[in-house]
């Protein structure tokens, strides 16, 4: 099996089990995680997101982790959010000043994204990235959809990259994640342990 085959049938399997939860457990994450990330004991985690004057996150889809709640968080504190687009072959964040419907759009694939006319957030300006991805191995190397934007976008901000914040399932935790020379890595691994989505 090559290395795409090998990602190709985690991508299945780690859908399948995303697919399996129900919109009650996802609300209960997503109510449940800006306390979650608050309460992990890691300096430098803890450092990044006290400094961060603005953090890239995503509109979950399809089970995965629900973000919303942290994103609202983090605007009640006066810290500015930003939303990613597909544009071209890559993306490109803009600010949103909330999650209403009058901020976003729903893109051919039923993801939602910042509506169109927005002025692009200036990739050095972003502190850190909340990062959606299918899996992760141990060592913190990401599995995503297999677009590469991403990667893209990581690589192309340079040595001053932003904190890059992976927040998982454990189940989304496998050791046979393979790893290619253009995968990033994430800093930093919140798992969000079985019992928490455990029905």
């Amino acid at each position: 099996m090559n290395i795409e085959e090998e990602k190709s049938k985690i991508r299945k399997e780690i859908k399948r089990r995303r697919n399996e939860l129900s919109s009650e457990v996802l609300a209960k994450i997503e109510k449940e995680l800006p306390d979650f990330i608050a309460a992990i004991d890691d300096s430098e985690l803890r450092k990044e997101l006290k400094n961060a004057k603005r953090v890239a996150l995503y509109r979950s889809f399809k089970g995965e982790v629900p973000v919303d709640g942290l994103a609202k968080t983090l605007m009640t504190k006066g810290i500015k959010c930003c939303f990613p687009r597909v544009e071209n072959d890559g993306i490109v964040f803009y600010d949103c000043i909330s999650l209403g419907k009058d901020e976003f759009e729903e893109s051919s694939l039923g993801i939602k994204e910042p509506e169109d006319g927005k002025t692009p957030v200036d990739p050095k300006d972003i502190d850190v990235v909340v990062l959606p991805a299918v899996a992760y191995n141990e060592e913190g190397t990401r599995l995503g959809m297999g677009g590469g934007f991403y990667d893209r976008f990581i690589s192309g901000s340079g040595p001053d990259r932003p904190y890059l914040l992976g927040i998982c399932y454990e189940f989304q935790i496998c050791s046979d994640v393979p790893s290619e020379g253009h995968d990033i890595s994430a800093d930093f691994i919140a798992v969000i342990p079985e019992e928490e989505y455990a029905e």
